[in-house]
């Protein structure tokens, strides 16, 4: 009877190790987005942000990682953007650039005006509701063309982060979206006043591995770093 009881809270153990194991999952994989945009200023035409910015963007999720690449056909062609919370840096490169941007986390020190979970304010997106956070800052660069950000970010608890990894990317104050979401954004909806506003969906989201080749600058271009 003892080694029965001893059998049986063995597999109870390894049970509730793999339920917690499966439950710390992080998401990894690959996300499409779909953008509209919003006129806040007649001197802006829609034609000339779906062409400079694209209509578009896909995602690549690792757990200490992610990219972002903007489908845009204008002068300088796609922009990727890669985010290194190993490293503490991101990179932004033009397709028809020459240079990649080196930028370190923190450099942007700009102040929180509005920072709120929305948890009666929820969105379809991909059939299922979403709560929604909103953060708005207000730049510290006095030659930012925008005067404030303002967006609502909508997520799914089942995309997960994994929100210490978050701690120091404080550029737009993602670390505190993610402390309190655990999750991937998966619809934005971003005020660039007094200019436009930019709603961007997830329209397929596919769990799979990553390949890591992705997260790396190209070694063809020079890297230069921001002060």
């Amino acid at each position: 009877m003892k080694e029965i009881l001893k059998i049986k809270t063995l597999i109870l153990l390894f049970l509730l190790l793999i339920s917690k194991s499966y439950g710390q999952e992080y998401f990894e994989g690959q996300i499409e987005y779909k953008i509209e945009y919003e006129l806040l200023n007649p001197n802006i035409s829609k034609d000339y942000l779906y062409t400079e910015l694209g209509n578009s963007f896909t995602a690549y999720v690792q757990e200490d990682r992610y990219a972002m690449i903007y489908h845009g056909k204008g002068q300088l062609g796609w922009m990727k953007i890669i985010v290194r919370l190993d490293q503490g840096y991101s990179y932004t490169e033009y397709e028809k650039k020459d240079t990649i941007s080196k930028t370190k986390f923190g450099l942007e020190k700009n102040k929180l005006l509005e920072f709120n979970r929305n948890s009666d304010n929820k969105k379809e997106v991909l059939g299922e509701l979403c709560e929604s956070i909103t953060i708005e800052y207000k730049p510290s660069d006095p030659k930012s063309f925008f005067q404030t950000y303002k967006g609502k970010y909508y997520f799914n608890p089942k995309y997960k982060l994994n929100s210490d990894l978050y701690k120091n990317y404080t550029d737009g104050f993602w670390n505190l979206f993610v402390k309190e979401s655990k999750s991937i954004s998966i619809r934005n909806e971003t005020e660039f006043y007094p200019l436009f506003k930019a709603n961007q969906e997830a329209v397929s989201i596919d769990k799979k591995k990553i390949p890591t080749k992705i997260f790396e600058p190209n070694n063809q271009k020079v890297i230069f770093e921001r002060k």
